[in-house]
């Protein structure tokens, strides 16, 4: 009973995660808050389907985790207008994002194409955490 409710509880959380990741907003503020911020995972997602080796996946992987980090502090330390959904859409992203770099950690040794995935997965959450900075920015502006 313990092991099917656990699995369940795994493939509603994923499936969460995967429903807001998939979410398309009005407007797109990814590639303003990339550029402002000089962020790379726009690159990453290009780049991706042509690195080679378990190195350069690292590497990628290392540019996303300092992305991640940047846009977290970001969004920890900015107003929002819906505050409490987005604490906890941004709490359960933040705990997909570790788990699918603990998954990367694990999995890339055994399969480079599983690990590609896993980076596309982790450039996903932080591409939605570049949209919603945005979001928060414009929201701001028109809010004074």
């Amino acid at each position: 009973m313990i092991a099917v409710s656990l699995g369940l509880l795994i493939y509603w959380f994923r499936y969460t995660c995967r429903l807001i990741l998939s979410a398309k907003p009005a407007r797109d503020y990814t590639h303003e808050v990339a550029a402002a911020n000089e962020l790379r995972f726009l690159e990453i997602q290009q780049d991706l389907p042509y690195v080679q080796g378990r190195r350069q996946l690292d590497d990628l992987q290392k540019t996303l985790e300092r992305d991640y980090r940047l846009l977290s502090f970001l969004l920890g330390h900015t107003a929002s207008l819906h505050a409490e959904t987005d604490i906890v859409e941004q709490k359960m992203l933040m705990l997909h994002f570790n788990l699918v770099k603990t998954y990367y950690a694990l999995v890339c040794v055994i399969s480079q194409s599983k690990g590609r995935r896993a980076i596309q997965e982790m450039a996903g959450v932080v591409s939605h955490f570049a949209n919603r900075m945005g979001e928060r920015g414009a929201a701001a502006v028109v809010a004074h």
